[in-house]
């Protein structure tokens, strides 16, 4: 059973639908996005012990005292048929045959008695919708149990609550101590008894002074309560190394985890269970942050709906979707993207290092993708020595990553499904076209990759063509309707964010013309050669040798390189 859908009116700011939710889903966004109140919201309907606790005026947004609802649809495919019996009447079949079930809580305020009174319905509102007690356990309370694991931890309190449920559950089961503990219970009681200890503060109590004659003939024993029950009270987990030492502290990061492991063997086998984990990165250090998710897979829940604002706990070979909440402060409310049926093979592909890097692109408005360890080394130089790059870079929000080419479209896609604007800086290369007498223009190939379809046929249009294609074959003429017509196809490329070289030299001639506009560098003739030679190993000496202004001034503010920035 999985949460499929979530839809949420007047909760503490959010009025939200998510359309789809997948058995493996991160939620990301910038802090007051809304993230812990969508599991909040989650909770209220899902987990009784919330569930029983009214809502007050202040869950309302703004303190509006509007009604409040909350709706959530759960598909019910892989029920068991004993939990199938059990919320039955509450299931549904959709045009694709799917299972489900719809929970809905609606809350109304009572000005009378200044609280809001809810109202729980299971099954589908358009159909037959039937009213269920919000005071008692549900159907669905019997076959679903909700995981939460917050931001911090009691390990104290994990472990008591983890006791606690063992003794109620060996109970339920008929699963009691043996008779010799038993007798040995009874045999402590009465040793204790017998202590002169004992015998002493019974004494003391007993000696009522003035009020002898109030008590008649009435004393007092003190007796040892020594019962089964007490067993599991007394109980406690400790840590040991292989040589039987005792740990007094095992740190904050396994003690997280340890807890959350403990909470998580809670909850009876035989039901379902969605996770609902937030901000796991909280006490991990990064290699535990990174196999996290597989881990938690590991312990087979049914859903893992995780809220995080850390790249490292992101594992695109396993998450199927990417949630991002972002609040609109203009038009004062939330907006949702979502990336859904991520492709894993595609990231699997491309190796952990990249998938770091994309998860860490996911938490910006804006991004540049470059292609180059040269570009890289210019735009992270550029953050260090011009404060005002620095500024806009920040205020806008702007992720830079150089992925060498490869993933651009991929990755293009997720971001831009995520509501992130994405900038591609890309050469105008011309390459050989392999085993032929031909050159094509491979950096132009590149760009209709990233272009829509109105734009593609925009850029038709410019050169008067039926094909998209660029191929020709003396190397020295190239073809003359797109060096006639390079500034209008970068200008067009430009409005798809698309930063498209005028040459075919590389981004070495797109430094050079970049600090050529700033009169505080004197650059030689040869400096392009100089810097193609060894490409980053040269562009760092020359910067540095000779003393390179990079900042951005008024006469480079057009530069291919910078004018992203000045839209």
């Amino acid at each position: 059973m999985i949460i499929s859908r979530l839809k949420i009116k007047n909760y503490r700011g959010l009025d939200i639908n998510i359309d789809t939710i997948d058995k493996v889903s991160i939620m990301i966004g910038q802090n007051d996005s809304g993230k812990t109140n969508i599991c909040s919201a989650i909770l209220k309907v899902l987990d009784y012990n919330k569930r029983r606790i009214p809502f007050v005026a202040s869950d309302s947004t703004n303190s509006n005292k509007e009604n409040i609802e909350i709706e959530i649809k759960l598909l019910a495919n892989d029920l068991s048929n004993e939990q199938s019996a059990i919320v039955g009447n509450y299931i549904h079949i959709d045009s694709d045959g799917n299972k489900y079930i719809i929970a809905k809580l609606i809350s109304v305020y009572n000005s009378d008695t200044l609280e809001y009174e809810d109202t729980l319905i299971y099954g589908d509102p358009d159909i037959d919708p039937k009213e269920i007690r919000i005071n008692s356990q549900t159907q669905l309370d019997k076959i679903l149990s909700i995981v939460y694991i917050n931001p911090v931890y009691d390990i104290e309190n994990s472990k008591k609550d983890f006791f606690k449920f063992k003794e109620s559950d060996n109970k339920e089961n008929g699963i009691f101590f043996s008779e010799n503990i038993l007798k040995e219970i009874t045999n402590l009681n009465n040793s204790i008894q017998a202590e002169e200890i004992i015998n002493d503060i019974q004494k003391e109590i007993n000696e009522k002074g003035e009020f002898k004659d109030l008590f008649e003939d009435l004393n007092f024993k003190v007796t040892p309560s020594i019962k089964e029950e007490n067993i599991y009270k007394s109980l406690s987990v400790n840590a040991y190394d292989t040589n039987d030492n005792e740990f007094g502290s095992i740190g904050d990061g396994k003690s997280k985890i340890f807890s959350m492991i403990l909470k998580s063997k809670i909850y009876k086998e035989d039901k379902q269970k969605i996770y609902i984990i937030e901000e796991p990165e909280n006490h991990l250090y990064v290699l535990l942050q990174r196999v996290y998710i597989s881990a938690l897979l590991k312990m087979n829940p049914s859903q893992l709906i995780i809220t995080t604002h850390s790249p490292y706990t992101i594992d695109f070979e396993k998450v199927n979707q990417i949630i991002k909440i972002t609040y609109d402060r203009t038009n004062f409310k939330r907006i949702v993207n979502s990336f859904d049926n991520i492709d894993n093979e595609d990231f699997k592909k491309f190796g952990y290092l990249i998938n770091i890097e994309v998860a860490e692109m996911l938490y910006y408005d804006n991004v540049l993708l470059i292609e180059g360890d040269s570009e890289k080394y210019f735009y992270s130089l550029l953050m260090t020595k011009d404060s005002n790059f620095l500024r806009l870079i920040n205020e806008k929000r702007f992720g830079i990553y150089s992925v060498d080419g490869i993933a651009f479209k991929t990755i293009k896609v997720l971001l831009e499904k995520l509501g992130i604007k994405v900038y591609i800086k890309t050469d105008n290369d011309i390459f050989k076209v392999p085993h032929v007498d031909e050159y094509r223009y491979a950096g132009l190939e590149r760009c209709i990759e990233y272009l829509s379809e109105e734009a593609k046929e925009n850029l038709k249009k410019l050169l008067d063509i039926k094909e998209l294609e660029f191929r020709f074959k003396n190397k020295d003429t190239k073809l003359q309707n797109i060096e006639s017509k390079i500034e209008e196809i970068c200008s067009l490329l430009f409005k798809n964010n698309i930063l498209f070289s005028k040459h075919n030299e590389g981004f070495e001639k797109d430094f050079i013309d970049y600090i050529r506009s700033n009169p505080n560098n004197n650059i030689t003739d040869d400096a392009i050669s100089y810097l193609k030679q060894a490409k980053l190993k040269n562009l760092h000496s020359f910067i540095n040798d000779y003393g390179i202004d990079i900042k951005i001034c008024k006469s480079n503010e057009d530069s291919i390189l910078v004018s992203f920035l000045y839209e």
